[in-house]
């Protein structure tokens, strides 16, 4: 078997984790990397994203033949490519990939029937067709959380605080989906006010999880605070959901990251969401905290689970915003000493310079630290930032006092997060 410093690499990606394809540059000679841009009419906006990475080259097509040939190792962090993934599997590819497992967070009805059939607690649940079915639903509801099927670009999550607040956000939903608003499933779900959110942030190779993971607390497009810990030390309610689901991932082949969100209320793990693929904000860390992340994954690829070498007992991000125009092209410069901590998405590279094709998000990555306590990884995070030095970004590193709260809260239901001590909110974000 060839070692990680001969690979021929191919990432495929929807522009979500270049920092990957960057990372594994750093150990494997050639990686290439491909994000999608097939459509009648191509845009250039598209067409850049990945390109001008010193010693990542962006390809057309990763499925042509000479590429197909040459590669030893294909890479699919993110969700889609299923049936490609199978292919290139069953011709005696090595694939790091979902292999369709995706599909259990595209769709949420399958997600529900899949939780409720390993006999995992399920909060109150209802599937819903339509968009006339989901207002008539709920005219007499109140406190429910809305979900979409599939179509995420259209409809993020939102909570229904009753019938008169949200006839807003119906009304936009009929202008959306407006070409076939009756084919769209939805999920409805109680909410689940005072529970403990905890979760995995880790890998999983046939249903298999390595000894050792980080597990956190995420605000939600903002933070994340994660603890290394090994496995046996995991929550109960964590372990007891990756050991239902590892059924589930061992039938689909699936060989990539995983995370995880459960909420505990009362004792009881509800097991919310999966992430089925390289998680974002949670899991940009793992590219740094991972110190034999090209071996974990070539040999995870081919069904060997190796054991990750941690560098750090405590890992945190914070979203990078760009506070500049959404229509227009957004531009920043990284100096070379920031760089290991800035992981950055849809994006072109031009010496020094990241250009983001015009989209209508204002997150362009996230920036990461890592230390041997609480306190230092949140001031790391902080100082990461500041290194930066480019003052269209914006980070909301105060939520921290909430994740420590959280930390907190859960560790008095004993729910464990780490054998240190939790420093107290204010203290911890007074020296950042």
């Amino acid at each position: 078997m060839k070692h990680v410093r001969e690979l021929n690499v191919v990432v495929v990606d929807m522009g979500s984790f270049i920092s990957l394809a960057d990372k594994l540059s750093e150990t494997c000679p050639s990686v290439s990397y491909h994000a999608p841009i097939e459509r009648e009419f191509r845009s250039i906006d598209e067409a850049v994203i990945g390109y001008g990475i010193p010693n990542v080259h962006r390809i057309e097509s990763f499925m042509d033949p000479d590429v197909v040939k040459e590669t030893d190792l294909y890479v699919f962090p993110d969700i889609g490519y299923t049936g490609e993934q199978r292919y290139l599997r069953s011709i005696g590819k090595p694939v790091w990939g979902s292999m369709g497992g995706d599909e259990l967070e595209r769709l949420r009805t399958k997600f529900v029937s899949t939780v409720k059939k390993l006999g995992l607690p399920m909060v109150h649940t209802e599937k819903i067709r339509g968009l006339d079915a989901l207002c008539e639903y709920l005219k007499d509801k109140k406190n429910v959380w809305v979900k979409v099927n599939e179509f995420r670009d259209n409809m993020e999550t939102w909570h229904h605080q009753d019938w008169l607040h949200s006839q807003p956000m119906l009304r936009r939903l009929y202008i959306t989906f407006g070409v076939a608003p009756e084919l769209v499933w939805f999920v409805v779900q109680d909410a689940l006010d005072g529970a403990t959110e905890i979760g995995y942030d880790g890998l999983s190779v046939d249903g298999w999880f390595p000894d050792s993971s980080y597990q956190g607390y995420e605000k939600k497009n903002e933070l994340y605070l994660g603890a290394r810990t090994d496995y046996d030390d995991l929550p109960e309610e964590v372990r007891a959901v990756n050991e239902a689901w590892s059924t589930v991932m061992k039938d689909y082949g699936y060989r990539n990251f995983f995370a995880t969100e459960i909420r505990n209320l009362d004792g009881v793990p509800y097991f919310i969401d999966p992430t089925m693929r390289m998680p974002g904000q949670t899991g940009e860390q793992l590219l740094e905290t991972m110190e034999n992340l090209a071996d974990v994954i070539w040999n995870g690829a081919q069904g060997e689970l190796i054991q990750p070498e941690w560098n750090a007992d405590f890992a945190g991000s914070a979203t990078l915003n760009y506070k500049g125009a959404l229509e227009d092209v957004k531009v920043i410069r990284v100096p070379d000493e920031a760089k290991r901590w800035v992981k950055l998405c849809r994006y072109r590279q031009k010496g020094d310079e990241y250009h983001f094709p015009v989209n209508k998000r204002d997150d362009v990555g996230v920036v990461i630290g890592m230390a041997d306590s609480i306190a230092d990884t949140i001031k790391a995070v902080g100082e990461n930032f500041e290194a930066i030095g480019d003052e269209s970004l914006s980070v909301k590193l105060e939520g921290f006092m909430d994740l420590l709260e959280d930390v907190h809260k859960a560790q008095a239901e004993g729910i464990r997060f780490t054998d240190q001590p939790v420093p107290e909110p204010a203290t911890v974000l007074e020296e950042t």
